[in-house]
């Protein structure tokens, strides 16, 4: 199943590619998209670009760019709060050759305009995380924010949560708890779904399947990580009006093409297992520098998801609804 012509949301500035778009709805109903833009997958002049849309997605406004730093600046993730709050997260990698960098850690900063302006960047958790799920809001007001990187002296990738209990303005590496670790393969790009007495981790591994990881006291510790049956990498899981969860995800399997494309499921019962899902594909550019997806929920069961088109440059929005999975 793939959409019959995906919308454009944005398109990079010249010489530039768009990468990595990140979606959020707010209560009044405004779609927020934030994305890389920069000269290839990686690149020293990473800068992360926001574009709003007030017709469910049909009209675009311009791009703007609100964070440019001397370094790459890449996978941006947005958050909003029940205070209308808006979180962006990204990390920041300083480039010293086409294969090493320095890492900069994970940026966040808060806009309390509904997007229009940004505060200064504060530092989440070590200097060493990168990021790619979103911030969530606990019921008790809390926030976490999942990271990943391999520390100091550790070979392996593992997967750690930040806290911050000020509304985001800070976040201590005294708060970090590590929700996945290993001594075979890493545990990388972990999200967050926060549900009804339970927060789900999905996390990317490089054995070849996503894992699972569950918190029942807000975070503070998480079961053993297990295998589910999604080949998912870069994946993004958002909670529906219904309870239950769309997970879309750049698959590694390759069961619809030759390259990753775009997929998804909906997970009905996400307080069980996550297996056993039927998997539809959702976009494909034809390009092997795909997926990164994100998603918002239109009304009830009608579905917007976020992917990018590098030969066209371009981010591109697609819908789809629960029958069709």
């Amino acid at each position: 199943m793939l959409p019959a012509q995906p919308t454009v949301v944005a398109r990079a500035a010249d010489g530039l590619l768009a990468h990595f778009p990140d979606i959020v709805r707010l209560s009044d109903g405004r779609l927020v998209v934030a994305y890389r833009e920069g000269a290839g997958h990686v690149s020293h002049e990473g800068r992360i670009a926001v574009v709003t849309s007030d017709d469910d997605g049909r009209n675009w406004s311009t791009p703007r760019v609100v964070v440019d730093g001397p370094y790459d600046d890449r996978d941006p993730k947005l958050a909003v709060l029940s205070d209308g709050t808006i979180l962006l997260s990204y990390f920041v990698l300083e480039w010293t050759s086409d294969r090493e960098h320095r890492n900069h850690g994970v940026q966040l900063r808060r806009s309390t305009d509904g997007g229009r302006g940004w505060g200064e960047a504060v530092q989440v958790g070590s200097r060493w995380w990168a990021s790619h799920g979103a911030a969530v809001e606990l019921p008790g007001g809390d926030l976490l924010l999942p990271v990943y990187n391999r520390p100091p002296g550790e070979r392996w990738h593992r997967a750690v949560v930040v806290r911050s209990t000020d509304g985001g303005h800070t976040w201590p590496a005294a708060s970090e708890v590590s929700l996945a670790a290993g001594d075979t393969f890493h545990f990388q790009e972990p999200t967050l779904t926060v549900l009804h007495g339970q927060i789900v981790s999905l996390i990317r591994t490089t054995a070849e399947t996503a894992y699972l990881s569950r918190s029942t006291d807000d975070g503070r510790t998480w079961t053993a990580p297990v295998p589910t049956d999604m080949p998912a990498s870069s994946h993004h899981a958002l909670r529906l009006s219904s309870g239950e969860v769309l997970v879309t995800y750049g698959d590694l399997s390759k069961r619809f093409a030759e390259h990753r494309e775009t997929v998804g499921r909906i997970v009905r019962d996400p307080l069980g297992t996550w297996d056993g899902y039927r998997d539809i594909q959702l976009y494909d550019s034809g390009h092997h520098d795909q997926a990164n997806p994100s998603s918002v929920e239109l009304s009830p069961g009608r579905f917007l998801t976020l992917g990018f088109d590098i030969p066209a440059r371009t981010v591109v929005a697609f819908t789809s609804s629960a029958a069709d999975f």
